[in-house]
């Protein structure tokens, strides 16, 4: 009876067009994303390991770090009526350094039911599970692509869903992260959730949700905590399908996964090697970049995550101001705990300036209660007499060391600017210098 249940509830989740992503022939907006039809695997089951190759766009240069890859379960068998839909996924809501491979379903028998078949819901004559369909085209889109490890993630929704959680429990696996949406989530037809440890799962799932409930994410997002994975279960209007800004929700899912896959990594390592108090590249974030906090508006500056200017990676912080003013000062800012008793502050940053009048990098020193101590400028970028010219010049490093006054149990990192020209920052890294 569970199981005739269980087949039941994932083949409604994939009746839902809007859910699905199924569009029909492609209009003209998405005529400049290539898409090549493949075959994955390496012995007689080819044939069925189809799968389609999104991208690259044609003349954009390979990242040196590889591509990230997107791996799409659709709510349905994910053939070529699902290509607009997907492309547009490629196109509108992923970094430009990302790939997507959209892998397309198998009908072994005509009263088959489950979609996406696993090795712990199999079904008659099924010859391989979606399981092992992923980790082959993993492996066939890097015999053509350099691939970066630690991006390569899957993205399912509504159907898909169940066989993106068992990709993710597997103990051997490539996916390092899931964004599952609007799916189900049944524990007893999973394999062990101990193997979600480290794992990170984006799942967007809407509470109006009448044909995959809520509560089923609700309870994947408890069971996968326990068992220490990365999650964050971010809410939509709307019910079951994709419904209001979906590739701005899917770009800032994934960003999610990069900033967990590195947290992940990083708790795995254990502590940085010296007494590193903070060290950011500006790289992951949603909205702004995990952690900064922009200030308040100011009239003639902008706020800018900078995706195309780095002096490593791919990213940096900018204030652009044109305001004649040296007032207001606008700001860039960061929070984080102090222990110890470290007197001392080193604070470095590379910084690219054009016609930049005065930038600082201010240091701020907290009680515990987040009352204001004192602060020192670490690093000042610009005219420092009225008769020198603005800075105005590549990436290079700013550095200064300042006191820790006695109390302090916070440090605000910001980054400022007070009159006008346009500055960024990157790879800041604060180290304690000594006792």
């Amino acid at each position: 009876m569970f199981g005739r249940a269980l087949f039941v509830s994932l083949a409604l989740c994939g009746t839902v067009w809007a859910a699905a992503g199924r569009e029909g022939k492609a209009p003209e907006d998405i005529a400049d994303v290539p898409s090549r039809e493949l075959h994955a695997g390496d012995d007689a089951h080819d044939a069925h390991m189809r799968y389609y190759l999104i991208g690259p766009m044609r003349g954009a240069e390979a990242p040196e770090e590889g591509y990230g890859l997107v791996l799409v379960l659709p709510g349905g068998d994910g053939g070529p009526d699902f290509q607009p839909f997907v492309k547009r996924i490629f196109k509108h809501a992923l970094p430009e350094d990302y790939l997507v491979a959209q892998l397309v379903a198998i009908k072994w028998t005509p009263e088959q039911k489950v979609v996406w078949p696993t090795g712990k819901t199999p079904v008659p004559e099924q010859e391989f599970a979606t399981e092992q369909f992923v980790e082959a085209v993993v492996k066939d889109v890097a015999h053509g692509h350099k691939l970066n490890p630690r991006h390569i993630f899957a993205l399912a929704w509504s159907s898909g869903g169940p066989a993106a959680y068992a990709v993710s429990l597997q103990e051997e696996k490539a996916v390092t992260g899931s964004f599952i949406a609007m799916s189900v989530f049944k524990p007893s037809r999973l394999p062990s959730p101990k193997a979600a440890k480290g794992h990170a799962y984006f799942l967007y799932h809407s509470p109006d949700d009448r044909v995959c409930p809520f509560r089923l994410a609700k309870g994947a997002e408890v069971i996968l905590r326990q068992n220490e994975a990365k999650v964050e279960l971010a809410t939509y209007e709307g019910g079951h399908g994709w419904h209001g800004d979906l590739y701005g929700d899917i770009r800032r899912g994934i960003r999610w996964l990069e900033q967990a896959v590195l947290l992940a990594a990083e708790e795995e390592a254990g502590p940085p090697a010296g007494p590193v108090l903070l060290r950011d590249g500006f790289e992951y974030g949603a909205m702004t970049p995990n952690g900064w906090r922009q200030g308040a508006a100011v009239p003639g500056v902008k706020y800018i995550w900078d995706r195309r200017s780095a002096s490593a990676g791919r990213a940096s912080l900018c204030l652009q101001k044109t305001a004649q003013s040296f007032f207001p000062i606008a700001e860039w800012s960061r929070t984080v705990s102090h222990r110890g008793s470290m007197r001392k502050l080193r604070v470095s940053a590379q910084v690219r300036a054009r016609q930049a009048a005065k930038a600082v990098i201010d240091v701020q020193f907290l009680a515990a209660d987040g009352e204001w101590i004192e602060h020192e400028w670490a690093a000042y970028i610009g005219a420092k007499k009225a008769s020198d010219p603005p800075a105005d010049h590549d990436w290079k490093e700013y550095a200064g060391t300042v006191p820790i006054p006695r109390g302090t149990r916070q440090v605000r990192l910001a980054l400022q600017i007070y009159g006008p020209g346009t500055v960024w920052f990157d790879e800041l890294t604060a180290t304690y210098a000594g006792p």
